[in-house]
């Protein structure tokens, strides 16, 4: 049993008797956490920006329900925001994956989309020449995602890629 205490007691007469820093807080540092406090309590919701709507979905979110893969996909800098096919649409709202209803026609210049709370627009923004597609680079287009009334519609441009 002596043993383990020895290591300790080593430890203890390691320790110095120096002089202790003084540590009670500074003078004006009560005097900026107050000022903090009130500028933070002063805020609104305006203030705070929630974080976009419309995330990015993980590959594996997107193979298993949309089968043999999708027909059309809004993706921005190689990363997938919405993917439609036969079965339907999906998307990453507010967090969470959100299969969406095809509300209108879909095809290269866009698609309408909904969901409870949710509305997503798709519409090409630019008009491109004729074929410019044909490698499936897809159009620029801008994203409109709206349906809920305690958040503004959000607006986002990517690129719209459509098979059909």
């Amino acid at each position: 049993m002596a043993r383990p205490i020895l290591p300790a007691l080593l430890l203890l007469g390691a320790c110095s008797d120096g002089p202790v820093e003084d540590v009670e807080p500074r003078a004006n540092s009560v005097e900026e956490l107050s000022n903090r406090l009130d500028k933070l309590s002063d805020r609104t919701s305006e203030d705070i920006e929630p974080p976009p709507r419309l995330g990015v979905l993980r590959a594996e979110e997107i193979a298993a329900p949309l089968g043999a893969g999708p027909a059309c996909s809004l993706h921005k800098d190689g990363r997938s925001y919405l993917v439609v096919s036969d079965a339907g649409a999906l998307a990453r709202i507010d967090g969470r994956r959100a299969a969406l209803a095809v509300s209108g026609p879909v095809g290269p210049t866009g698609g309408f989309f909904t969901a409870p709370g949710v509305t997503v627009s798709i519409g090409r923004i630019r008009p491109t020449a004729a074929g410019a597609d044909e490698y499936g680079r897809g159009w620029p287009a801008r994203v409109t995602i709206g349906g809920d009334r305690e958040r503004p519609i959000e607006k986002h441009e990517a690129i719209w890629t459509c098979r059909r």
